[in-house]
């Protein structure tokens, strides 16, 4: 007798179990994939991110010490620009050389003295105004042993024999624009230096230079002591990177340049003036390494490097946990998908005919009997289904044909309406007088960026400005006169600020926020609305005649900034200070 047995079928509990491991298998890899690629690529940006803001920081820092030693020079040499209306009266009337360069170089010493990065100041003369001669025709101060300025004597015939006058004098004569040395050795004071001079033009000929020597070999020690996590450091180089400055390098040794560092990746971002957001990835004795850079304001690159596995040592580790977890995750969910294909369609498996018939629209089914589990449950809504839905087929029919009307209606009620609370929102942000931003517009301002103050992402400074003289124009003139006074100045502040917010806040107040482009050129900026405002004073003697702004100006610091308020209230002290200068310069009292 022969036996034929029965062929196992693949039942749906196997297929539904297959399918699930499938499915987490699939999904397990895919999310492998993309969660190492994804974590690699956002490591390796933080890395990256934190590596340039840190080296951002470090030059902010400098640059502040360099911009401490360019105010000096630059307002001294405003003030004898100021001073001197001719090449022709100073070439021939020496006590006049004398008395400027005395009263110079009191300004000079008060705005330097206590700046120990400060090394030497200077005012001189040039050789084409007065000749090479013997005799001192400036003033050269010095510090001695004890730190304090001492006056050094120095002739215009020792300035065109001194080997190193091409750094501190021809050269910034020749670029007739204020400039940074390259780094050079004095041998006079034994010490690298490096300076900031600005030649003092009339009419375009060079009738004098004022610079700042200061000690590069400080600068480059302070450089070399900063310190990156445990094994990273910084140092600097020339613009060119033909360079690198260590200490060790002020002894001779070991001058080196950047055909050192053999780059493997973003070799292209060498000649930039810095990293942004990116490194570079190079070797350097066969050592594996990253760097960052950027360029400071003296043209000097500032760079931090650190180990390649150092940086990223944190990321390997990451990946690595992330992979264990994602393959564990798997093995949990498959045993619990074996378990739940075997609970779950043994019972569907007595409903999936009931199912089909209605789906098919065959409601005339005959169900088994109630259990009191969740089939149970099932059947009994299943049931109460096919009885309800004949009965409320035709209600739901003329509710949504009504609900359509209703919803119609409603639309287009709501379109006008919008259109309209759009036309009152566009009104409350716009000054009538000015068509600048108003108060409203301004406080919405203020609140998003104290968001971004609390999240640690703003970025901005606030310009304050005010109206001078307004009250006296509408008390002489009439209020129209003082409106188009307002509307002079807010298109000057405009035109001056194109990219940026301008806010009317009061009567004759109003306010700029500088972000993005116009923040990173805000000193620039300022500068050419300064020189603005001087044209316009100059413009007539007539006070009602020119439109006089008093204005200050206050970046957010990150550092100690806890609120928009601060900010504020540096620039409207700032303001308030040039509100001074200039009633004084007009001769008018009181706020």
């Amino acid at each position: 007798m022969i036996t034929i047995k029965k062929r196992k079928s693949f039942t749906i509990k196997n297929r539904i179990a297959l399918l699930i491991i499938f499915c987490i298998a699939a999904l397990t890899a895919a999310n492998i994939i993309v969660t190492s690629g994804t974590l690699n690529e956002w490591l390796t940006i933080h890395a990256a991110e934190e590596m340039n803001t840190f080296c951002r920081e470090q030059g902010a820092d400098l640059n502040k010490e360099l911009l401490r030693m360019e105010d000096p020079v630059n307002s001294l040499a405003s003030w004898t620009m100021d001073k001197v209306k001719s090449a022709d009266e100073l070439k021939n009337d020496q006590e006049k050389r004398d008395a400027l360069i005395e009263e110079a170089e009191d300004i000079l010493l008060f705005m330097t003295v206590d700046n120990e990065f400060i090394q030497s100041v200077y005012m001189h003369y040039t050789i084409d105004l007065t000749g090479k001669t013997d005799r001192n025709e400036g003033a050269y101060y010095t510090r001695g042993a004890n730190g304090e300025f001492e006056l050094i004597p120095f002739t215009q015939a020792e300035i065109a024999d001194d080997p190193m006058s091409q750094y501190w004098y021809y050269d910034p004569i020749e670029n007739k624009a204020p400039m940074w040395t390259k780094p050079y050795y004095e041998w006079s004071i034994n010490d690298h230096l490096i300076s900031y001079v600005s030649p003092v033009c009339v009419d375009g000929e060079p009738i004098a230079i004022i610079g700042i020597d200061c000690s590069f070999s400080r600068m480059v020690r302070q450089v070399d002591n900063i310190r990156y996590h445990a094994t990273g450091y910084m140092y600097m180089k020339a613009a060119d990177g033909s360079v690198h400055y260590h200490t060790d390098y002020l002894d001779d040794k070991d001058i080196h340049g950047d055909e050192k560092d053999n780059v493997q990746n973003g070799e292209e971002l060498m000649t930039q003036k810095d990293t942004g957001r990116a490194l570079i990835r190079y070797k350097f004795h066969g050592r594996d390494r990253v760097m960052t850079f950027i360029t400071l304001r003296n043209n000097i690159k500032l760079v931090l490097c650190d180990s390649y596995d150092e940086i990223f040592l944190a990321r390997n580790k990451t990946i690595a946990i992330s992979l264990a977890v994602s393959l564990g995750l798997a093995l949990l969910f498959g045993s619990l998908a074996l378990l739940m294909a075997s609970h779950i369609t043994k019972p569907l498996n007595r409903l999936t005919k009931i199912a089909i018939r209605l789906s098919d629209g065959d409601y005339n089914v005959i169900f088994p009997d109630e259990t009191n589990d969740e089939i149970g449950t099932l059947v009994r809504v299943l049931k109460t289904a096919v009885l309800r839905i004949h009965q409320r087929s035709n209600a739901m029919k003329e509710r949504n044909i009504e609900q359509e009307r209703q919803i119609e209606e409603k639309s287009i009620l709501l379109s006008e309406q919008s259109s309209e609370l759009l036309s009152m929102r566009n009104i409350a942000y716009i000054d009538s007088l000015t068509h600048v931003k108003s108060k409203k517009a301004y406080d919405d301002t203020v609140q998003r960026l104290e968001k971004q103050i609390a999240t640690g992402t703003a970025e901005f400074a606030i310009v304050m400005c005010d109206l001078n003289y307004l009250k006296r124009i509408n008390d002489t003139l009439g209020h129209k006169a003082g409106d188009e006074a307002l509307i002079r100045a807010s298109r000057m502040i405009c035109r001056s600020f194109p990219l940026s917010s301008v806010f009317r806040i009061g009567g004759d107040e109003f306010v700029v926020i500088l972000t993005d482009m116009e923040y990173d050129e805000r000193e620039r900026l300022l500068e050419e609305f300064r020189i603005m405002l001087q044209n316009e004073v100059l413009s007539t003697d007539n006070i009602f005649d020119k439109t006089s702004i008093a204005f200050g100006c206050s970046a957010f610091n990150r550092q100690k900034d806890t609120s928009f308020a601060e900010v504020f209230e540096r620039a409207d002290k700032a303001m308030y200070a040039d509100k001074c200068i200039i009633r004084k310069r007009d001769n008018i009292e009181g706020r």
